[in-house]
Order: structure tokens, then sequence, then C-alpha cells
């Protein structure tokens, strides 16, 4: 079973990024009540990942990375989203609340969650294959 150590590290990136984003962006947006309507899109997408999670160590696999999918999928438009916005921003003369941090961390959670999408993809083909 190749898949396997493939599989355990794409739970490792995950549950290492649910941990990561949701504390970041919880005390990036804390000041705002939680109520930030781009805060309560990242919920949804952080549900997702955490529900795969759970289903892909239960017994669905399937399902497990089919939410994995959805929920990568989900955080990288709305993380490309963030990127786009900090750029037209900046292009526009004006500040970032946080200076240049703000924008290369959207892009490395950009480039993670397109990574977490095409591995989940990679792995839910190879499991049809079968």
């Amino acid at each position: 079973m190749r898949t396997a150590p493939a599989t355990s590290a794409l739970g490792i990136l995950t549950v290492s990024f649910l941990v990561v984003s949701a504390s970041i962006e919880t005390a990036y947006s804390w000041r705002n009540g939680l109520a930030d309507p781009f805060y309560l899109v990242k919920l949804a997408g952080w549900a997702l990942l955490a529900a795969g999670v759970l289903k892909f160590r239960g017994s669905n696999r399937s399902l497990g990375l089919a939410l994995l999918a959805g929920g990568w999928g989900w955080l990288a438009a709305n993380f490309w989203r963030a990127v786009a916005d900090r750029v037209v921003r900046i292009a526009d003369g004006q500040a970032l609340r946080l200076g240049s941090v703000e924008l290369w961390f959207a892009g490395a959670c950009l480039l993670v969650c397109l990574c977490g999408l095409a591995w989940s993809l990679i792995l839910s083909a190879r499991r049809t294959t079968r």
C-alpha cells in the first residue's frame, strides 16, 4: 500500500493547516467580533476540512477525501480572493493593516490549499482506479 504514507501525510497537513490558519485568522478577525463575512466563509471551509479528516480516519475514506477536496477547494478560492484583494489595495496605494505579512500569509495559505486540493483529488482518483 503505497498510498498509506501519503494519506497520513495529508491528514497531518490538514490538521496542521487547521490549527495554524484558524488561530491566526481568528486573532486577525477578533477586533470585528468574528462577524466579518470573510471570516465566516473560512469557517465553512474549516468545517469541511475537519469533517473530512474525521470521516477519512473513520470507515468512510471516500467521503472523507471528497470532504477534504471540497474544503481545500473552498479555502483556496477564499485565499485567492484574499490575495487579489490585497494586491488591489496595494496597487491603489492603500496600506495593509499588518503590512506585507498579510499578503505573504494569504499567499502561503493559497499555496497550501491548492496543494491540499491536488493531493486530495489524486488520492481520490487512486482509490477509484483500484
